[in-house]
């Protein structure tokens, strides 16, 4: 049988996806990506550019905390210059381009 609490979950969809973009250490930046990937498919991880070093992660409201905490950890452990730079949201003209 399936929970009360997941049945909600599922009647109760997120409205929003969080779109965050983040900015690593360029040469790191494929780990980095493979790492987040490898989670359980906690965020999709995109690359804006290459060279610049930054990151998208796409993600659902309900896993953020858990994206978060890999990111502060990878920030703590293997990449000290990682940093959190936006939030686009929504906003799906920034989002591609």
């Amino acid at each position: 049988m399936i929970s009360e609490y997941i049945l909600q979950k599922l009647d109760n969809p997120p409205k929003k996806s969080i779109n965050l973009v983040v900015k690593v250490d360029s040469k790191k930046l494929n780990f980095i990506s493979m790492v987040i990937d490898g989670h359980g498919r906690i965020a999709l991880p995109r690359t804006r550019s290459g060279k610049k070093g930054i990151l998208d992660f796409l993600t659902s409201p309900d896993c953020l905390d858990d994206l978060l905490q890999i990111l502060n950890d990878i920030k703590e452990n293997y990449d000290p210059s990682l940093e959190i730079v936006g939030e686009l949201g929504d906003n799906w003209l920034e989002a591609v381009t």
